[in-house]
């Protein structure tokens, strides 16, 4: 599979090279090449059982491709996972969150493990979750949440450390018309 590139001019801020998967000698992906630059939003489209959610976890490094690499800022990711983890936010396809947990708890939490300064951290948390229109339920337990407000603490925790990249797995999958149209948005916004 490749992909076209209308920024070839820009240095490339994620570039996939030649990535090959296979599970159990079944090919899930083949050859998947493209770059990306910054400020560029690039999406995947294709059936169930296509790759799309494997290439995802390749980028991230939650899986090792058989073959191929993945660089970001021109340096092959598996050299230093750590330092590139701190680069890029990430939203799941599930929303596995702590239930017992507020929208604003478990910002603090996701913002704690990234090392964020406290001050910093309840402002940051407090903007994001009014921008994502989370600012009333921000005391409730998320168990009392609907999938697309999950979704959107999920994307503020993926936005609290100010990421290089921001890395998402089927974002719209059970999404009411409003949420979606509120993300397209923000991912517009981002990108400029």
């Amino acid at each position: 599979m490749q992909f076209a590139n209308s920024k070839l001019e820009t240095a490339a801020m994620l570039e996939l090279d030649h990535l090959h998967q296979s599970f159990r000698s079944i090919p899930t992906i083949e050859d998947v090449s493209f770059k990306m630059a910054p400020g560029e939003i690039v999406g995947f489209l294709g059936p169930n059982g296509a790759g799309k959610s494997t290439t995802v976890k390749i980028i991230t490094g939650m899986l090792r491709p058989n073959d191929g690499r993945v660089l970001f800022e021109g340096q092959d990711i598996a050299k230093d996972m750590v330092a590139f983890r701190t680069a890029f936010g990430y939203v799941p396809e599930e929303a596995h969150l702590y239930s017992y947990l507020s929208g604003l708890e478990y910002l603090q939490l996701v913002g704690r493990l990234r090392g964020l300064e406290e001050e910093l951290l309840e402002t940051k948390a407090t903007r994001l979750l009014k921008l994502l229109n989370l600012e009333s339920w921000q005391y409730s337990s998320i168990s009392t949440y609907s999938k697309g407000m999950r979704q959107r603490v999920l994307i503020a925790a993926a936005l609290l450390h100010d990421p290089k990249l921001l890395i998402f797995d089927e974002p719209l999958s059970g999404l009411d018309v409003v949420t979606m149209r509120l993300f397209k948005d923000l991912i517009e916004l981002l990108a400029a």
